[in-house]
Order: structure tokens, then C-alpha cells, then sequence
């Protein structure tokens, strides 16, 4: 195994680490695909750790600016201010995949605002977020979900944009707890005050029905998201197709564990390996593939 190789595997143990449904549907790709994906999806937890985990501003930067050396086209860095191996990856993965740099950059200045964050005021302010943190994502993998599909790339971007914003929602729904935790509150002031729900209490006493009310008109508006991703599903490319759809099933399945615990903020849920395979084995026979477990 060559060094670019180690760099890779990295990556990917960064996304099996952190996102097991993610990287349970991308890992059936081809490798050419999912080393792309193992290297942006691992940028962008750096980014998010930086500040989520570390609370580390200077680190954001030294990643923000390893990325400008690497956008530059330079022959030759002679080193990286945050994980050389990732970013040996991601300048790998640009010389077969035109990934913009905008959207990192977005996603930057977004997660710089988890720093002074404690609160989103209006649900638009919370669906922006959504966007900053995770819409991005689905713009980064746009272009290696679509390299032979390239007439339909707009619509494609809309509907990753859509996915991403849609399993940001249902990660929220999922940590509610831990955030609260963790002094964070991502579900919105006015929706909180439309519903009459007081978090503090809710976390020391109790679910309540209108906690649920509340969490079940966030989950709507994750299954809007889920369903346009999915309805646009032929805007991708033919190969990529049941995993872009195993990605959106299976994280959907989230919704359905936190409803099964009764809405609990004291435990985080998870799907277990057992439905996901249930789930590929479904669309493998959808789409008359060979099963690969």
C-alpha cells in the first residue's frame, strides 16, 4: 500500500467513524467514486470538528487555508497546517473530479458561527443552517455523482442540496438532548414558542405531547426534503442511483428509531446494520443488482 493509498483509507475511517449510514450506502460504490467521497466527506468533519469538538478557531483557518494553497494550483506544498493526509487526498481527488471550492468555503463560514451559536430565531434561520452545514455537502458531491450525466447537473445539485439538508434536520431531531447538553438549541425560538415547549424542561421531565407535535413538524419537513431528493433520482447518474437512494432511506430510518424510543434526548439512537441490509438487499432487487455484502 503506497502512501496515497494510507491517505485514503484515512479518510475513509474518518467517515466510517463518524457517519455509519453515510458510509454504510457510499461504500457501495466503485472505488474510483467512493475514495472521492471518502476525502471530501473527511474535509468537511475536520471543518466541523474544529469548531464543534475543539472550539478551535486557528485550526478552521489553518484547514481554510490549506485549502486555498491546494485551489491554487501549486506545484508543490511543502506543508499543511491540518491533516496532510486528508488534504493529500482531496488534491488526489481534484485531479479526477471538478469539485468546487465555494462550497467549503460556505461551509466555513458557517461552522465559524457554531462558535457564538446558541440559538436559531426563525425556522428560516435554521433551514439556512441547514443548508451552510449541509446542503454544501450535497454540492461537493454533485460532480462525482454526475461525471456521465453532466446535461442534468443542475437539477442534480438541487436535489443533493435537498438530501443534505434533509439528513441535517434528522440529525438534529436525533441530538436534541445532546445539544441541549451541550448548550446548543437548534430547533428554533419561534418554534418553541408556537408550541409551547420549554426545552429545559422537557430534557429534566419529561417528553411532552407538544414536544412531539413540535419534533413531528421538523420530521415533515425532513421527509419533504427526502422526497424531492428522491423524485430527482433519475437526474443522476444510472450507477449511482440505489445508493443515492439507500443514503436517503436509510438515514430516514433515523425519524423512525427516535420515534420507537419515545422521543428520548437522553439516548442517541442509531439504525441498526441489520435494517440497512434489509434495506439494500430491497434495492438491489429494485434495480436488478447483484447483491455485495
Amino acid at each position: 500500500m503506497n502512501q496515497l493509498e494510507r491517505d485514503y483509507n484515512h479518510c475513509h475511517n474518518i467517515m466510517k467513524t463518524h457517519s455509519k449510514t453515510f458510509s454504510y450506502a457510499f461504500d457501495f460504490l466503485d472505488l474510483k467514486r467512493k475514495k472521492a467521497i471518502w476525502a471530501i466527506y473527511a474535509v468537511c468533519r475536520i471543518i466541523d470538528d474544529s469548531i464543534d469538538k475543539y472550539k478551535d478557531l486557528e485550526q478552521l483557518n489553518g484547514i481554510a487555508r490549506d485549502l486555498d494553497v491546494i485551489y491554487s494550483d501549486c506545484d508543490y506544498i511543502q506543508a499543511y497546517q491540518s491533516d496532510a493526509a486528508i488534504m493529500n487526498a482531496l488534491s488526489n481527488t481534484l485531479n479526477t473530479y471538478s469539485i468546487p471550492k465555494k462550497p467549503f468555503e460556505s461551509l466555513i463560514q458557517y461552522v465559524k458561527e457554531d462558535l457564538v451559536l446558541k440559538e436559531m430565531k426563525t425556522d428560516s434561520d435554521l433551514y439556512e443552517y441547514c443548508y451552510g452545514v449541509a446542503g454544501t455537502v450535497g454540492e461537493l458531491l454533485t460532480p462525482i455523482l454526475t461525471s456521465s450525466n453532466e446535461n442534468n447537473f443542475e437539477q442534480a445539485e438541487e436535489a443533493a442540496i435537498a438530501l443534505g439538508k434533509a439528513m441535517q434536520i434528522t440529525n438534529i431531531l436525533r441530538d436534541v438532548g445532546e445539544d441541549f447538553q451541550n448548550g446548543r438549541i437548534y430547533l428554533s425560538v419561534e418554534k418553541l414558542a408556537q408550541y409551547r415547549v420549554n426545552l429545559h424542561s422537557i430534557y429534566y421531565e419529561g417528553v411532552t405531547p407538544n414536544y412531539i407535535e413540535l419534533w413531528e413538524s421538523y420530521a415533515t419537513e425532513a421527509v419533504r426534503l427526502y422526497d424531492i431528493a428522491l423524485n430527482s433520482i433519475n437526474y443522476f447518474d444510472e450507477e449511482v442511483r440505489y445508493i443515492i437512494e439507500l443514503a436517503a432511506i436509510a438515514y430516514h430510518e433515523i425519524l423512525v428509531e427516535v420515534r420507537k424510543a419515545n422521543y428520548t434526548l437522553h439516548k442517541k439512537v442509531y439504525v441498526s446494520k441489520l435494517k440497512k441490509m434489509k434495506i439494500y438487499r430491497e434495492l438491489s432487487a429494485k434495480y436488478n443488482r447483484s447483491e455485495t455484502l
